[in-house]
């Protein structure tokens, strides 16, 4: 089923529209009709989405009524439920809707709750009333294919009672599809189509049905029946229909209506020779027309007891030429078109031969190049203007019923005036009075306009008369046959002739040009680019060419011979030959005057544009010629090309835009848009008449019309330059705004005629521009409307009757607000008002205006209130749900809110009485002693002008809730210092402090290095809290919305009472954990956000109060401090370990040395391979030199005061020399002396022995 998401509501009342969409824009996309031209529009474009209809029945241009009548006569009600909602309450009223298709009425005025329920009801019937039919129409098919089963079955049983092969029942099926297939393509009469033609196929197994009572001897007796035989075989036709006759508890009665037709009389003949009845013509039915043509042409081709296997050809032809009995023309012209498909058929499925699936099945055999060529009637068509050819004559079509006419085939120029004029008679004049003989100009006109009611009247089929026509040619008159043929004699009502104009031969002599040319006629022909003479066959072979077509293309007469053969169509350019031929042959079939376009290419290449104008003349040789004219355009298509191409390109760029171009030609009505407007809105738009039709029946939004017609009046008016935004509505069903931009054109006299513009989508900005306004009138804290917008909202509903009956203001204020602040925090207090202002928003109708006016006061509009007692049960609930806030999050109710109202019309009329009226009445209530709602009473609270005081505001002790903040310090500390385990310890401080707060979970997550991700590190569930850490590791923070960090604002808390309140993929995380509130506090590290520890309550909403906020937030920083430490120790050790690893993997002595004490404070792998004795803790000196105290010139020293030093030094206890290269570094928390040395012995050695030398 079709996804339906569209609520069309129709009426002319914008105030009922807005009603109605505000009540349903939440779950339909809508679209609004203020009149029933409009509605029909909607219906016809979006009937596949449209969910319901909401119809009004008293509108402008269509009523609902009318509405109503289209849908029904268009089958639409079946799949649209159409909901009345009209003021009318007469019972005949109601009878008439419902007779006419509603699914419910609803009267004005209406309660939008109840509207919204009885919609949804009509359209869950409706939907599940199609499941049904879905259902049911699954069940038939079932049931018909069990039926179709048995009857097959029953059918092979005949067949092997005749020893005839199975294989025939599925032949017939076959051949009977493929022909009615071609019947339905070209005779729409018979009224076949897909679901039909299934029918009968499958229906036409039957046809043989009463075969089973016929006895075997006759049945299958080799050899020729005698008469007598024939006869009791001729039977089978009447047994089977009794057969037929007795299944009638079949369900599928069209089914067995087929079969029995087909049955009783497949063997009729069209000439009613055929039998049992003796029908003929069109009283035999299609079905059993086809079958009995199907039936003849399988006996003939298969072998039988009583004959042989005849040729496909020999087959073929004896149906057509009625050795089988008479069949329908028609029927023959379309058995002619399927030859092909027959035999590809008869040969697969021939006896003996088993194919895997059959035809039915595979839905249809591949139609073959003479099938797809041309069909049934296209055939006839081309046989028909074959005829006009040779008879070259013109010929036209006229009912003079009607006074339609069509110039069918015009044989040349000279009767082309018959084609002027909207109207027989005025063509019929025209070329009268310019082309007859004045001699003969009476009596054409009187044989061809009064005679004709004589001709009819009289019953004549035929006459005929000679008049004189001009030849242009010739240039004199020449004398012409005109013939009326009456047409569909057997039809007396049918008043349809054919008008023949035949000229009569011309003799040789007159076969000349015009007279006057004399000697300048070969001056005449050298005007032109060419002139040629070839044969009309299929090279358009050249017998004659001119010096102008040599100089043209710069052949001689013998190469065009040799190179071409003489065939013109060889010198075409390939990429037009395809093109020219056809258009030859269409141009052909309307006359004997032909026009084509086409390129020839020179001897040196040279590409030159045509114009070839041919006549085509039948020679004395019995051969069609074409004398042609050939002009050179090579100048203008080359001007085309390049207007085409800057077209070409305008278009490409337009089709890039994201706009749409338009031209509005104001005197014609018309409109004329880029080729984008389709692309963009999904249908077409309106082209014509669109000064009438826009404001009727277009997709505009019924709020814009008024400015889109403005626009169009202003401009029409001589407006220069006008911008409008409109909504219009898309393909699928929803609106968009758009910015119309028209520019006038005036002509010479300053008057507008044109008007070029364009259609600019600014719905992304008119989106975010009302996202901006919509933001600017809320409160920044409860996202209500703020108090200035929601004014302006209930003063222009009064303004405007928006409400009926009665209308409600309540102003609500929450009792000792000040107090709660002081005692519980600022941020407790937002809590409590966001939930507060969550209650309100949850507990009035969409309709209604919420709004926050003050710091802890609330204003709430009702337009339509169903009574006083209504409003008293609503204001009873938000004080119950006020209390509902505390006892949940503190375990008992200490606070609570007044409420005030007043009523409309019964206290003011307009915003300022009402809002004073209500204020007075909230005063009153906080002077009774608060938590509760008063009604205005303008006895007993309209005395004076000054305001009742509310009572002092004071919160009592008992309402503390204790949180031991220096036991929880030293309960952390404790654990910190006492577990000498980091993460231990972590744990251990997190369980405790979930517990003592009663919180679900504690956890903390850190960032990643680059600060683009976070994972849970440590992680704490309190009873029944499923663990969340293994599926939180390297959450990115762009996956949040990128606006995660944001949330941790004042002091770098994230304080979430609601996570409902979140953005959606915010919102959906924490859901998927099961937090309902949660308390975070950021991880910061010199400024940056490292992390965050948080606490969730899985629970409940949970309020947290200052306490809490102040004791969770310690605990958070606590942590953080000793984390940021744990992990900077981490760091640094991590640091230390790579830096061992680097000077480990050196091929050097390395080793750090305490530049006060010569302590080793490192020494390498490769050092203390070397030197047993080197390692952390021993003096540097004595393990490697072997001394008692520091070397006089030892690097260490010099290094203390230079920072770098490099020496060579002996080593007497390793026998080597080194070169020693000392820095000072800083190496833990000290001052220390890096010292690597490496092995020079090699290089001192030579320099030794060369001194000894």
């Amino acid at each position: 089923m079709d996804k339906r998401d569209i609520l069309v509501i129709v009426d002319d009342m914008e105030v009922n529209r807005a009603i109605l969409r505000e009540v349903f824009q939440s779950e339909y996309r809508i679209l609004e009709a203020e009149n029933g031209e409009q509605a029909l529009m909607f219906i016809e474009h979006y009937r596949s989405r449209i969910v319901a209809v909401l119809l009004d029945l008293i509108m402008p241009m269509k009523d609902g009524y009318q509405v109503m009548e289209q849908m029904e006569k268009k089958k639409f009600l079946p799949e649209i439920p159409v909901v009345v909602i009209t003021s009318e309450d007469s019972y005949d009223c109601e009878v008439r809707v419902f007779d006419m298709g509603a699914s419910d009425i609803i009267r004005k005025p209406f309660e939008p709750y109840v509207v919204k329920r009885r919609v949804e009801n009509v359209v869950d019937l409706h939907r599940h009333r199609q499941h049904l039919e879905e259902l049911v129409e699954e069940q038939a098919v079932s049931l018909r294919e069990s039926n179709e089963v048995m009857i097959d079955a029953l059918s092979s049983v005949i067949e092997y009672r005749s020893l005839e092969s199975g294989q025939h029942i599925l032949r017939i099926r076959m051949f009977t599809k493929i022909l009615l297939e071609d019947v339905a393509r070209s005779y729409q009469e018979y009224g076949l189509d897909e679901r039909r033609i299934e029918i009968i196929s499958r229906a036409a197994s039957m046809h043989d049905v009463g075969k089973i009572a016929i006895p075997d001897s006759v049945l299958n007796k080799p050899g020729r029946l005698t008469p007598e035989e024939f006869e009791v075989m001729k039977t089978h036709s009447l047994k089977g229909c009794d057969i037929l006759a007795g299944l009638d508890r079949m369900n599928d009665k069209e089914y067995l209506q087929y079969a029995y037709n087909i049955c009783r009389y497949h063997h009729e003949r069209w000439d009613g020779n055929g039998y049992p009845d003796g029908l003929r013509g069109d009283r035999i039915p299609i079905c059993a027309q086809v079958v009995g043509l199907a039936d003849a042409y399988d006996a003939l081709t298969t072998e039988r007891v009583y004959k042989e296997v005849y040729s496909q050809e020999k087959a073929y032809n004896m149906i057509l030429n009625g050795e089988c009995g008479a069949f329908s023309p028609k029927l023959l012209e379309c058995f002619k078109n399927v030859r092909d498909s027959f035999a590809e058929l008869a040969r697969d499925y021939a006896d003996g031969r088993s194919p895997k699936s059959d035809l039915l099945v595979r839905g249809g055999m591949k139609r073959n190049a003479r099938e797809t060529g041309a069909g049934t009637l296209e055939q006839g068509q081309m046989k028909y203007f074959s005829l006009l050819r040779y008879l070259e004559s013109t010929v036209i079509e006229l009912d003079i019923s009607t006074g339609v006419y069509h110039v069918i085939y015009l044989s040349d120029n000279n009767f082309q005036l018959l084609r002027s004029g909207g109207l027989f008679e005025k063509a019929l004049y025209n070329f009268t009075k310019e082309m007859v003989h004045p001699s003969d100009r009476k009596k054409v006109l009187y044989s061809f306009g009064e005679y004709l009611y004589e001709f009819f009247n009289g019953g004549m089929t035929k006459q005929s008369w000679k008049f004189r026509v001009y030849d242009q040619m010739i240039e004199e008159y020449r004398w012409n046959t005109a013939t009326l043929l009456r047409t569909d004699v057997e039809n007396p009502h049918h008043r349809k002739v054919i008008i023949i104009w035949h000229p009569e031969e011309l003799l040789q002599e007159e076969r000349r040009l015009p007279r006057h040319f004399g000697e300048g006629a070969e001056a005449m022909r050298d005007l032109f680019a060419g002139m040629q003479k070839c044969v009309y066959d299929k090279w358009c072979t050249i017998e004659y060419v001119n010096e102008s077509f040599l100089k043209l293309l710069d052949y001689t007469r013998d190469e065009i011979r040799e190179r071409f053969h003489d065939h013109f169509i060889e010198m075409i350019c390939p990429a037009d030959r395809d093109r020219v031929k056809r258009q030859m042959r269409e141009q052909r079939n309307e006359g004997n005057t032909i026009e084509v376009e086409y390129r020839l290419e020179s001897k040196n290449g040279q590409i030159i544009w045509v114009l070839d104008k041919c006549r085509v003349v039948t020679e004395q040789d019995g051969r069609e010629h074409l004398y042609c004219l050939l002009i050179d355009i090579t100048k203008t298509r080359m001007a085309q090309e390049e207007l085409r191409m800057s077209l070409e390109r305008h278009e490409i760029i337009m089709d890039q835009s994201n706009d749409i171009i338009f031209e509005w030609d104001i005197e014609g009505d018309s409109i004329v848009y880029s080729s984008n407007w389709e692309k963009k809105f999904g249908y077409a738009p309106i082209r014509e008449s669109v000064s009438i039709r826009i404001p009727t029946v277009s997709h505009l939004h019924p709020a814009d019309q008024p400015e889109f017609l403005n626009l169009m009046r202003e401009i029409a008016d001589g407006l220069p330059y006008k911008e409008a935004e409109v909504r219009i509505a898309k393909a699928d069903g929803s609106y968009s705004w758009f910015r119309i931009r028209a520019t006038a054109q005036f002509n010479g006299r300053g008057r507008t005629v044109k008007s070029v513009g364009v259609i600019i989508d600014i719905n992304d900005e008119k989106k975010k521009t009302e996202e901006l306004i919509d933001k600017a009138g809320r409160d920044s804290l409860t996202n209500l409307l703020n108090k200035a917008v929601s004014k302006k909202k209930i003063k222009d509903c009064l303004a405007k009757g928006g409400y009926r009956g009665k209308a409600a203001m309540l102003i609500i204020d929450l009792d000792n607000f000040k107090g709660m602040n002081d005692r519980f925090g600022h941020m407790f207090g937002d809590a409590v008002l966001k939930e507060f202002a969550g209650i309100l928003d949850s507990l009035f109708r969409r309709e209604d205006i919420v709004s926050r006016i003050g710091g802890d006061e609330f204003l709430v509009f009702m337009p339509r209130c169903a009574s006083l007692v209504a409003v008293m049960e609503k204001a009873e609930r938000i004080l119950q749900m006020f209390k509902e806030i505390f006892l949940e999050n503190l375990g008992e109710d200490c606070f609570s809110c007044s409420i005030g109202v007043s009523v409309c019309p019964d206290n003011g009329n307009d915003y300022d009485t009402l809002f004073l009226s209500a204020d007075k009445a909230l005063y009153m209530a906080k002077g009774q002693g608060k938590n509760r709602c008063l009604f205005y009473d303008p006895d007993a609270m309209g005395h004076g002008p000054e305001k009742l005081l509310a009572a002092k505001t004071r919160i009592d002790s008992e309402a503390s809730l204790p949180y031991d903040l220096s036991g929880v310090i030293r309960e952390i500390f404790g654990k910190l210092y006492a577990i000498h385990d980091f993460e231990e310890a972590v744990e251990s401080i997190l369980a405790f402090a979930g517990k003592y707060f009663q919180v679900s979970r504690a956890y903390i997550f850190e960032d990643s290095e680059d600060g683009s991700a976070c994972s849970n590190t440590y992680e704490w569930c309190n009873t029944g809290i499923e663990a969340e850490k293994d599926s939180l590791q390297d959450i990115v923070y762009a996956q949040m919305g990128n606006s995660y960090k944001e949330n941790f604002k004042e002091q770098n808390i994230f304080y979430c009472p609601d996570v409902t309140v979140l953005p959606d993929t915010q919102r959906e995380i924490l859901e998927r954990q099961g937090i309902r509130s949660t308390l975070q506090c950021a991880i910061m590290d010199g400024g940056r956000f490292r992390g965050f520890v948080g606490f969730d309550d899985c629970v409940k909403k949970r309020l947290w109060i200052r306490e809490q906020v102040e004791a969770l937030t310690f605990v958070a920083q606590i942590l953080s401090i000793f984390l940021l430490k744990e992990r900077a120790n981490e760091r640094e050790k991590g640091a230390v370990d790579n830096l061992h690893r680097i000077l480990d993997n050196q091929n050097a002595w390395i080793y750090v040395v305490d530049t006060d004490t010569y302590e080793f404070l490192y020494v390498n792998e490769k050092t203390c391979g070397t030197v047993s004795d080197a390692e952390a803790g021993k003096i540097c000196y004595r393990s490697l030199m072997g001394r008692s105290e520091p070397c006089s010139d030892c690097p260490i020293r010099h290094t203390n005061l230079q920072k770098d030093c490099s020496r060579e030094m002996y080593n007497p206890m390793l026998k080597l020399w080194v070169i020693m290269n000392t820095s000072m570094i800083r190496w833990g928390k000290k001052e220390a002396c890096l010292v690597s040395c490496r092995d020079i012995t090699c290089y001192k050695e030579p320099r030794k022995q060369e001194n000894q030398a």
